[in-house]
């Protein structure tokens, strides 16, 4: 029972930390710049809604991904999964990122992240402006850091990789992440242009991967939909433990039902 118990967490753990991870919210420890990132898009974000289906050692788990426009220029981009055993809910995971959208710039306000079950743990940052400080707690431990205009949530910031690249026309971007006590640099290369095919039709995406430290074992690698606002295609992250996959059911994108080529 012990070890049925034992095994049924370390896929719990795969499957939502793949799922809330979005674009793999590992730390990294790379000391580069960071890219200098940008876009001239001021256009108001498209809302979507889109169902997803993750896989790992053998499970499956159904997920889920929004963007809806709270008031005037805030947003709050949530994803939700929960895995089930026999029937019964072993484990489920809320994330959720605040963030104002304005004249192409998106600027974090908070970020919330809830683990339940048999693996579980929190997190959150707030991002306090006006006096340029991001308090960020995991767990029980909590810091205050320092904010410079750039830093963003582990979530939002996909939502700023799309725009980057097809309004600016960038094929490598950068962000600074902010991860417990530490502020993180993300470093993503657009690697190929892909017709994918998914359960919900044949998409144009762009295939993206994440650049980790020199002899990572670690892959990241997502696909977004070059036709539909950069949504979320596919993600895949390979590690020592095995292979964990994330891959689009259905979605509707600013009130439009996404279909294939």
């Amino acid at each position: 029972m012990i070890k049925t118990r034992l095994t049924t967490a370390a896929i719990l753990t795969a499957v939502l930390m793949t799922v809330s991870a979005t674009f793999g919210t590992a730390s990294s420890s790379m000391a580069a710049e960071p890219v200098a990132n940008s876009t001239t898009d001021a256009a108001p974000l498209k809302p979507f809604e889109a169902r997803y289906e993750a896989r790992a050692m053998g499970m499956r788990a159904k997920a889920f991904r929004t963007l809806q426009l709270v008031e005037g220029e805030v947003y709050r981009l949530q994803n939700s999964v929960t895995l089930t055993l026999l029937g019964a809910t072993v484990g489920s995971v809320a994330e959720s990122s605040e963030f104002r959208w304005l004249a192409g710039e998106l600027i974090p306000l908070q970020y919330r992240y809830d683990q339940t079950g048999i693996s579980s743990r929190s997190e959150s940052v707030d991002f306090d402006w006006a006096n340029n400080v991001a308090q960020s707690t995991y767990k029980d431990e909590s810091w205050s850091l320092p904010l410079q205009p750039g830093i963003m949530d582990k979530l939002s910031y996909g939502t700023r990789m799309g725009r980057d690249i097809s309004t600016g026309g960038l094929t490598e971007v950068s962000y600074n992440i902010v991860d417990a006590e530490d502020i993180e640099v993300h470093l993503y290369r657009v690697t190929a242009e892909e017709v994918l095919s998914t359960p919900a039709g044949n998409l144009n995406t762009l295939r993206i991967e994440r650049i980790r430290d020199p002899g990572s074992s670690r892959k990241t690698t997502v696909w977004l939909a070059k036709d539909w606002g950069y949504l979320l295609v596919r993600l895949e992250q390979v590690s020592d433990s095995g292979t964990t996959e994330l891959e689009l059911e259905s979605a509707t994108v600013d009130g439009q039902a996404l279909t294939g080529l």
